[in-house]
């Protein structure tokens, strides 16, 4: 049984560790160490979670609560938010603290905690709701903050933040699940994908390895869905494969839809529940689909039954955050759901099964359900024609597949292709803003856009811009936005990068000015994806292809 200190200074060792090899070989061994029960737990807090991967954060301490649990124990605020500002790292901040001694702790009958332990009491305080939650929370943090160790302190901050900065992401615990039972990495990432959350699968594969080759999918559980590549053209298409099967790309929100009996469970793209939102899509499964089990995904798009035409993202995205008066915008803003994709029939796992195979499994058990308009052809003229028809309803284009292709969860492969019509745009996080002025004074309306670098975990800037969204959008998102603050300077406002928008822009271009080393031009907000998690954003490796590509174009 490892105790929480123990984890703190293996955290603070990899932290500092920079080279990729090492940093896994050390935290390896820390896991390999675990016992079964402490397995999935650890994995999570190291990550920042206290529950799988797909479930929506419950532990809700802000930094102010964090504050006040300090100040209670004899903390000088000041010298406090001195370090904070100069480190932005509140975690760091409070570690620089417990070693000045500047705090009253529990010096001679301290407890010492096990992972187990703090798993335990934060989930004590993940579930005190109502009147007086906020005094019981810092009172249970109080408890425990006055018995850590300084790096025990740090960890606690940063589990709380959910903000962890250690360097290791889902894709570090996969490669060490590779290292630690000789898996080829392949694998482990497909195996995560089905299962959904990689503490459960490192659990799963403690008493026997092979278990990689019997992984299915969880009813209830979501997976992570496979992703089309870009393509620039038809002929990129055809140089891939040939014939394609070319589906419509709407532009509504993708469902991972599961089914047992008369129970039925709805999933975004970012494996967010939203069955409560969507009860009309669950009486059109139970009253068509009647097999006993089933996994299949679609588009559910805002629809205008009068025009028989979709109705704009914005629509579909009112919905989605609706969990009450349901009855209401279900008569407001109705829905059409479209399938595409069959993963899952009674008992089988058909991600093995061709593309082909799988449209017509969907056929056969769809009931009057519509499926995703779709032809397949090798001729450029037809596809350009039916392309044509997609974008003439306001859709985004096409999703060229090959026939053969098979279901890669949590893949982006070459065997799906999107085509669209115009620039790709890009989905970036905010992670800043500033305080508007004049009429917009009173909401952030400069947003800092960041992409991923998926080689370090860091989100960099490469953008920031004004332009897009009405003042009630930006209302609207300000509130969200300050759920996730971590430091005002001046009209200047950070943010954990949380929140998603898919933005417009005329060119990409080299840019001194960014860490990123890349700048939109005449960048605009699109929309904002509710529906995306900062997981699901852009990469400055895309956008440096993205340049390439642009560069190419220009010679």
């Amino acid at each position: 049984m490892k105790y929480f200190s123990e984890l703190a200074e293996i955290l603070e060792k990899v932290e500092k560790i920079n080279e990729k090899s090492l940093k896994i070989d050390v935290l390896s061994r820390f896991i390999k160490s675990l016992d079964k029960n402490e397995l999935k737990i650890t994995i999570w807090l190291i990550l920042g979670n206290t529950e799988e991967e797909w479930v929506e954060r419950k532990l809700n301490v802000s930094i102010s609560t964090i504050i006040k649990v300090l100040k209670n124990l004899g903390v000088n605020i000041k010298e406090l938010s001195s370090l904070y500002k100069k480190s932005g790292d509140l975690g760091e901040a409070v570690k620089i603290i417990y070693e000045r001694g500047n705090i009253k702790l529990n010096k001679w009958f301290a407890k010492k905690y096990t992972i187990i332990d703090i798993y335990n009491e934060l989930k004590k305080i993940e579930n005190l709701e109502g009147e007086g939650s906020r005094e019981k929370r810092i009172l249970y943090l109080e408890g425990i903050y006055k018995n850590l160790s300084p790096l025990e302190a740090k960890l606690l901050t940063r589990i709380l933040q959910g903000d962890m900065r250690y360097g290791v992401l889902e894709g570090t615990i996969e490669d060490c699940l590779s290292y630690i039972y000789g898996i080829d990495d392949e694998k482990i990432k497909i195996a995560h994908a089905i299962i959904g959350d990689i503490g459960v699968l490192a659990e799963y594969l403690f008493d026997n390895p092979k278990n990689i080759e019997n992984v299915n999918i969880r009813l209830f559980h979501p997976f992570k869905p496979m992703l089309a590549e870009k393509a620039n053209n038809f002929q990129d298409v055809f140089n891939n494969f040939s014939p394609a099967a070319f589906e419509f790309k709407f532009d509504g929100i993708r469902a991972q839809i599961h089914k047992r009996g008369n129970e039925v469970k709805i999933f975004t793209r970012r494996l967010k529940d939203v069955t409560k939102s969507f009860p009309d899509v669950v009486e059109l499964i139970l009253n068509n689909i009647k097999n006993n089990e089933v996994v299949v995904e679609g588009e559910i798009v805002a629809w205008d039954y009068n025009k028989n035409l979709p109705l704009p993202f914005q629509e579909i995205s009112k919905r989605i955050k609706r969990e009450y008066e349901i009855s209401k915008y279900i008569k407001e803003i109705p829905v059409k759901l479209f399938l595409f994709d069959i993963i899952y029939l009674d008992g089988k796992l058909l991600i093995n099964e061709e593309y082909i195979n799988r449209r017509k499994i969907l056929e056969e058990i769809r009931g009057n359900i519509d499926l995703t308009p779709m032809i397949i052809t090798s001729k450029e003229d037809e596809a350009k024609k039916f392309f044509e028809e997609s974008v003439n309803m306001k859709n985004e284009g096409l999703v060229a597949k090959k026939l053969d292709s098979k279901y890669i969860p949590g893949k982006r492969d070459k065997s799906w292709l999107k085509v669209k019509g115009h620039l790709e745009p890009l989905d970036l996080v905010i992670i800043g803003g500033e305080w508007g002025h004049g009429r917009r004074k009173n909401f952030i309306s400069d947003l800092y856009l960041a992409a991923l670098d998926k080689d370090t975990g860091e989100y960099l800037m490469v953008t920031k811009t004004f332009k897009g969204l009405s003042d009630n959008e930006y209302i609207q998102l300000t509130k969200e936005l300050l759920k996730y603050k971590i430091k005002e300077e001046g009209r200047i406002v950070w943010f954990k990068p949380k929140i998603v928008v898919e933005v417009i822009y005329d060119e990409i271009q080299k840019s001194p000015k960014y860490k990123s080393g890349f700048a939109l031009r005449f960048a605009r907000v699109n929309r904002i994806r509710w529906d995306k998690s900062e997981k699901d954003v852009n990469t400055i490796q895309e956008i440096r292809e993205l340049y390439e590509k642009q560069r190419k174009e220009e010679i």
